[in-house]
């Protein structure tokens, strides 16, 4: 019982800490910042970002006081303000890795390209890893969890976004003896795959998000990487290409996920959904064969069964982080990582027709959309996967609408980190 808050005051006491380098400062890394003022033995020691001072801000805000902030790209001078108990703020992402007395690198960034490239030199140079970066764990996070269990470090995604909190909860329900037959998370916004940023500019001003980052969520890839690196972790598939996105409510969700011959829509189970009734929620529709077990639950009030909703009806996103630090770096667990592999892949669609010389541009762009598939159909297919997309990812030939874009109609960014690690991934079949 509160063994996390008990280990770091034991930590504290000893005169210990873990030393964190946080790289962005956007709504989540500052968040993360403000909520570590607040606990015990983990510390900011360095934040990485191009504007310096919404790193001085947050850092400010969490009850760092300012005559404590140093500013500087050098190694030398981030070394020796670390080691006189200054926080340090840079452009340099290099130090986030290279400096000694950092224990963890956390990428708070979104950006899948630079995702890649960090979280390879970090395990290189044996740092553990703790990304909230799903895109980038959606398309090349099983080559970096075996990066990571081979050099003895730990890579991770977080406690709080929805892919760790259906972890959280497959890890309960496995615990207890039940088997989960849908993996699932509710949806914020309404689906249009069509959305862009020009048409969601004021209200992603009013949400306080960027537009890029708000038409991720509306267009539903964001939902669909997510679902992609639970599939990752559970080993489970979408039931059909982009999930069925099933309405429903915490009262009606055993029956609408039940199979087609039981009178449900689903073709098979062990599969991953999302649903616009349970929102900001994720939940799990889980069975047993067990008579007693089904007598027990029926009198807790979990319906008739033979399946149950395990419903958890909210997600703190970078709030829950600290639980994945500790756990990362005193316990060497990780909250959510690809355990069986590219078992799915978002794919890119087009949103428009493209001509043949633009380029991409990517997740939240009004180019492509994402498509969550099994990794098997975009391997035979040769499709792409759209966190593969940089701003040097060109249509070679004119793409139409609502194309799935497969890699003969572009031309990828060859010399990018995120290429080369998903071309060694495919070959080691990871």
């Amino acid at each position: 019982m509160f063994k996390i808050n008990r280990k770091l005051k034991e930590l504290k006491h000893n005169g210990e800490r873990i030393s964190l380098a946080i790289i962005g400062c956007g709504k989540m890394g500052a968040s993360l910042i403000n909520q570590l003022g607040d606990i015990d033995a983990i510390e900011v020691s360095l934040v990485i970002e191009h504007t310096p001072q919404k790193a001085k801000i947050a850092l400010i805000d969490s009850g760092i006081s300012e005559d404590k902030i140093i500013n500087t790209d050098s190694y030398d001078e981030a070394y020796e303000a670390l080691n006189k108990g200054f926080v340090v703020v840079s452009s340099n992402y290099r130090l986030a890795y290279k400096l000694l007395q950092i224990t963890a690198v956390i990428d708070a960034t979104g950006n899948p390209p630079f995702g890649a490239e960090l979280a390879a030199k970090s395990i290189q140079y044996h740092k553990h890893f703790i990304t909230l970066n799903v895109e980038c764990d959606a398309v090349v996070g099983p080559i970096l969890y075996d990066m990571a269990k081979k050099a003895g470090v730990v890579y991770t995604g977080i406690a709080g976004d929805e892919p760790g909190s259906i972890i959280d909860l497959c890890d309960f329900a496995y615990g207890i003896g039940l088997e989960i037959l849908v993996a699932a998370k509710g949806k914020n916004n309404p689906l249009d795959n069509y959305a862009n940023a020009e048409i969601l500019k004021d209200q992603a001003e009013k949400k306080g998000l960027s537009p890029r980052m708000l038409t991720s969520f509306v267009d539903g890839t964001n939902t669909m990487i997510e679902l992609n690196s639970v599939c990752n972790c559970l080993g489970f598939l979408p039931d059909t290409f982009g999930c069925h996105g099933i309405a429903t409510s915490p009262e009606t969700a055993v029956e609408d996920f039940k199979l087609k011959e039981d009178g449900g829509v689903l073709s098979s189970y062990k599969t991953v959904e999302f649903s616009p009734g349970m929102a900001p929620g994720v939940f799990l529709i889980v069975t047993s064969d067990k008579k007693e077990v089904r007598d027990l639950m029926k009198f807790l009030g979990f319906g008739d069964g033979p399946n149950y909703l395990l419903f958890r009806p909210y997600h703190l996103t970078s709030l829950e982080t600290p639980i994945t630090i500790y756990n990362a770096v005193l316990e060497n667990e990780p909250t959510i990582a690809p355990l069986h592999g590219q078992v799915a892949d978002t794919v890119s669609v087009a949103k428009r027709d493209i001509k043949k010389g633009e380029y991409l541009e990517g997740i939240g762009s009004d180019k492509v959309f994402g498509k969550l598939t099994d990794h098997t159909r975009s391997i035979k297919e040769d499709l792409l996967p759209i966190a593969l997309i940089t701003e040097k990812t060109k249509a070679i030939v004119d793409i139409p609408k609502d194309t799935v874009i497969d890699l003969s109609m572009i031309e990828l960014d060859e010399e990018a980190t995120i290429t080369k690690l998903r071309r060694r991934q495919n070959s080691m079949k990871l």
